[in-house]
C-alpha cells in the first residue's frame, strides 16, 4: 500500500507540475496587484501545492505583489523582496490599494460548472466480478446530463459485456469546497464535491470462460437506477464513486437483480 501511495503521490505532482502558468495581467487586474494583508497573517509556501513547506509568514499590515498563478495558487513577492506561493482562500484576507477587498475569479471552477461534456474510465465491482468501464457524457445543463458506458466485467465462470445509457441529474452542482479533504489529499486545493441520480436502460451479454462448468451464451435487457459522488479536484480532473442497481430482464419466470460499485477518473470539456 505504501507503494502504491507514493505512485499516486508521483503521479500527482507530474501532472500539476505539467499545468502551464499564467501571468499576473491574466488573474489580476492592475488596481489589486497590490495587496494589503488584513489577517493575522498568510502563510508563503516554497511551490504551489500545499505538499511544500510553509517557509515565511507574511503579517497583517505588509503588502505583497501577485507575480503570476498556477491553478489556485499565486506566486507573490512581499516589499522585503521575500517570494513565495499563496493559496488563493488567503489571498481572499487582502485588501487593494483602495482599501477594497480582493474579488479573485475561479476560471478553472467556472469552466467545470459550464462544461459540455465528460469522458473517463471506472474500476470496481460487478456482483463479485472484476469490472472496468468507459464512458462518454454530454451535459445539457449544469443539472442535467446523458451518458453512454461501455463495461466488461471478469468472473470465475463467465465474461460479461454490457453497453448502457442513462439520464444524470446533479441537484446542487455548485457546493461549497471541502476543505478537511483539501488538506488530506496532496497537491490538490479546494476539492468540491457533487452528489448525482440516475436512471438508465441497456444490454448485458455473458459469455462462458470455464471448461468444467458450462454456461449458455445469452444477452439479456437491463434497467437500473444509479447514484454517485462527483469531486472536482483541479483544472480538467474529476474523481468519481458511483453505485448502480439492476434489473436484468431474463426469458425466465423470474428476474435478476445486480449491484455494481466502481471508482475512477474523469477529464472534462
Amino acid at each position: 500500500m505504501k507503494i502504491v501511495r507514493l505512485y499516486i503521490s508521483f503521479l500527482m505532482v507530474t501532472i500539476f507540475c505539467a499545468l502551464p502558468e499564467t501571468s499576473a495581467d491574466e488573474v489580476a487586474s492592475d488596481e489589486f496587484a497590490q495587496l494589503e494583508v488584513i489577517d493575522a497573517y498568510i502563510e508563503l509556501r516554497t511551490g504551489p501545492g500545499r505538499g511544500f513547506p510553509v517557509y515565511y509568514v507574511a503579517e497583517q499590515g505588509e503588502w505583497v505583489e501577485i507575480l503570476k498563478s498556477k491553478t489556485r495558487w499565486y506566486k507573490v513577492r512581499l516589499t522585503n523582496q521575500k517570494m513565495g506561493w499563496v493559496i488563493k482562500n488567503q489571498l481572499k484576507k487582502t485588501l487593494t490599494v483602495d482599501g477594497e477587498e480582493v474579488l479573485l475569479d475561479d476560471p478553472d471552477y467556472q469552466e467545470y460548472l459550464e462544461r459540455l461534456g465528460e469522458v473517463g474510465v471506472l474500476t470496481g465491482d460487478f456482483e463479485g466480478a472484476s469490472l472496468i468501464s468507459i464512458y462518454g457524457g454530454y451535459h445539457f445543463t449544469k443539472n442535467l446530463s446523458t451518458e453512454l458506458s461501455l463495461s466488461q466485467a471478469l468472473g470465475n465462470f463467465s465474461e460479461i459485456r454490457m453497453a448502457t445509457i442513462n439520464v444524470i441529474n446533479e441537484p446542487f452542482p455548485e457546493l461549497q469546497p471541502l476543505s478537511w479533504l483539501s488538506d488530506v489529499v496532496p497537491y490538490v486545493d479546494e476539492v468540491r464535491m457533487s452528489p448525482y441520480f440516475g436512471i438508465g436502460v441497456g444490454v448485458m451479454e455473458t459469455l462462458p470462460r470455464a471448461t468444467l462448468v458450462q454456461t449458455i451464451d445469452r444477452t439479456d435487457n437491463l434497467t437500473f437506477v444509479t447514484s454517485g459522488l462527483k469531486f472536482y479536484l483541479t483544472r480538467r480532473f474529476l474523481l468519481r464513486l458511483e453505485y448502480r442497481k439492476f434489473v436484468v430482464l431474463t426469458d425466465r419466470n423470474e428476474n435478476e437483480d445486480v449491484e455494481e460499485w466502481k471508482l475512477g477518473f474523469s477529464i472534462f470539456f
